[in-house]
């Protein structure tokens, strides 16, 4: 009887099938209400990332709207709202609820800032008492206001015969209808040309910036002194440019070359010059890149003001105007004093280096420089762009622009000119 009672007993204590039972119950109440809990995480995040991107819509649509249309204060608020509402409503919109919406525009200032108190109804959080979850966000926007003006280097050389031509044309022509044609009401753009080929074609500002002499062409190359031939110094004296008659008549094969057809453009408004320039573009010689940075720089540099015309005066620097220079070549930097001295030579890694140095000054004053490689297909000539790319406290990499045929050439002018006319989200 006692041995049957203590193996009863002991058969009870060890059979654990029921205990398990229970803490597997548990485990799973629990494990439910963890996933129920992630849904309800997973729809508030989600929840955020639709306010998130409904208030920066909002906000960027009053700040232009101010900018661009007139807009007054009151209208520019119901804009945002009208903005703000569109956009919340589908998606993780029927899981929010917007308790509050704070909207603050300036017209005097062309900004715009939202604040929005919102949650997220629990379901399984509501279980453990949890009934909401907050999901706030707050944005500011603001349109750049700032005058604009650009100067494009231009590759005229001979290897841009035929089809790489034509598409410069075209995407010459994108970029001013970008940056003129459909240019903001109100906001004060212009645009210069830089064409080069072994020399830079001054037109009827030769004399200005040759030191008043007489050339029998309108052709310049580097400076007479080498002293600021990577500066933008006022072309006088030593620092003007010299002409074919200045140049010594070099060693056989060499021989010294003319400029391009097209000739420079100092900065304009005016979409009928600029596009009488595109028509002259013609490709012949060979690459003194650097010559074309000079002078894109000239064009817009305020030390230049004495030089060009009441219209194309330059702003000054480090004001209230956005200063840029964008880059184009197809090749290797290889020509210096209207002679090509060849890819390998000791001039031409000086003619990159100039480039460069050139390119260096510029961001020093505050210029933003874009280069363009078209169809490049050598090293030093793709080293250069990048070395020269970029402004002041920004990544380099996102300036420079690599084309591998005309779609691509096309596609980098306009992204460029749509960065240079942007819109800024400030938070």
């Amino acid at each position: 009887m006692l041995k049957s009672s203590i193996a009863s007993a002991t058969k009870f204590k060890r059979d654990e099938n029921g205990g398990i039972a229970i803490l597997f119950g548990l485990s799973a109440v629990a494990l439910a209400m963890f996933a129920g809990l992630a849904i309800d995480f997973g729809r508030t995040y989600s929840s955020k990332a639709k306010i998130a991107d409904a208030i920066d819509a909002a906000t960027l649509a009053a700040a232009k709207g101010m900018r661009l249309e007139g807009l007054d204060e009151t209208q520019a608020t119901e804009l945002a709202k009208v903005i703000f509402q569109e956009n919340i409503r589908n998606g993780a919109g029927h899981w929010t609820t917007i308790h509050d919406l704070r909207i603050n525009v300036s017209k005097a200032n062309n900004t715009a800032h939202i604040e929005v108190d919102a949650s997220v109804k629990t379901t399984f959080g509501a279980i453990a008492g949890i009934q909401r979850m907050g999901s706030p966000g707050v944005a500011s926007a603001v349109f750049e206001s700032r005058d604009i003006e650009v100067a494009v280097q231009l590759d005229m050389t001979g290897s841009m015969k035929g089809q790489k031509i034509k598409d410069l044309k075209s995407a010459t022509t994108s970029l001013v209808d970008i940056l003129l044609v459909k240019k903001p009401a109100g906001q004060n753009v212009r645009v210069a040309f830089a064409p080069f080929a072994a020399g830079v074609n001054a037109g009827s500002y030769l004399k200005a910036v040759d030191d008043n002499r007489s050339s029998v062409n309108n052709c310049v190359y580097e400076r007479i002194s080498a002293t600021n031939e990577a500066t933008d110094a006022p072309p006088s004296g030593p620092d003007a440019y010299q002409i074919r008659a200045d140049l010594p008549t070099p060693p056989w094969p060499y021989t010294i070359q003319n400029c391009p057809k097209a000739k420079i453009v100092p900065l304009t408004d005016k979409v009928q010059t600029l596009t009488d320039s595109i028509a002259d573009f013609e490709a012949n010689g060979t690459t003194a890149g650097q010559l074309g940075a000079a002078w894109a720089w000239n064009l817009i540099s305020s030390k230049w003001k004495d030089i060009w015309p009441t219209d194309s005066k330059p702003a000054n620097e480090n004001g209230d105007t956005d200063k840029i220079v964008i880059l184009m070549t197809d090749g290797v930097y290889n020509t210096i004093g209207g002679v090509n001295w060849g890819n390998d030579s000791a001039e031409a890694a000086k003619a990159r280096q100039m480039s460069v140095d050139l390119c260096t000054g510029m961001k020093n004053a505050g210029i933003t420089v874009y280069t363009v490689g078209f169809m490049l297909d050598n090293a030093d000539a793709t080293k250069t762009l990048k070395d020269c790319a970029g402004k002041k406290g920004a990544d380099p990499a996102y300036f420079f622009f690599e084309a591998e045929n005309g779609t691509a050439l096309d596609a980098a002018f306009k992204s460029i000119a749509s960065s240079i006319m942007k819109l800024r989200l400030t938070n």
